[in-house]
């Protein structure tokens, strides 16, 4: 965990662009929807060049995207996909929220959780090792997040050039 993760200027320019970029619908839940989308090369590198400097060097494709959830929306109990070797979460916007919550215990009728707890400009990172985890908005506004994946190999399976 890292509190004030992208640099001021960077943290501000991406909650200005939070409503123009180009959502796609990839979930719905209860009603709620969940949208996503990418980030053009420019914001991508200067986030990648922010992870470098205060985290640590990136391993495989570096993957950034903006996650919008509506309120009432909930994302089940899950494990991250095998392809991801690191997942990253940077809460942006509301002020106040719900944080990622990690199954910490499991027993035959409850479940307890560690929370994560929501602090714009947070960010959350972890190795995949199969945690299970889940996360809900249970505010009355939509839920922003920075998602940042490092993956085995790029989701869109595009060819890479051998070519210099």
């Amino acid at each position: 965990m890292l509190d004030n993760f992208l640099y001021k200027d960077l943290y501000a320019q991406l909650l200005g662009d939070l409503d123009d970029l180009d959502y796609r619908l990839i979930d719905t839940n209860k009603g709620a929807y969940k949208h996503e989308a990418s980030l053009g090369d420019d914001l991508t590198e200067q986030i990648k060049s922010c992870y470098q400097k205060k985290v640590a060097e990136p391993v495989g494709f570096f993957d950034v995207s903006v996650v919008k959830c509506d309120p009432g929306y909930e994302y089940n109990i899950h494990a991250d996909n095998p392809n991801k070797i690191v997942s990253t979460v940077v809460y942006l916007y509301p002020e106040q929220g719900d944080g990622t919550s990690f199954v910490k215990e499991e027993r035959v009728n409850s479940i307890r959780f560690d929370e994560i707890i929501w602090k714009p400009n947070r960010l959350v990172s972890w190795v995949n090792k199969g945690q299970r985890h889940m996360y809900r908005n249970t505010t009355d506004e939509i839920r922003c997040t920075l998602n940042i994946y490092q993956k085995k190999r790029d989701s869109f399976f595009k060819v890479q050039s051998s070519y210099g």
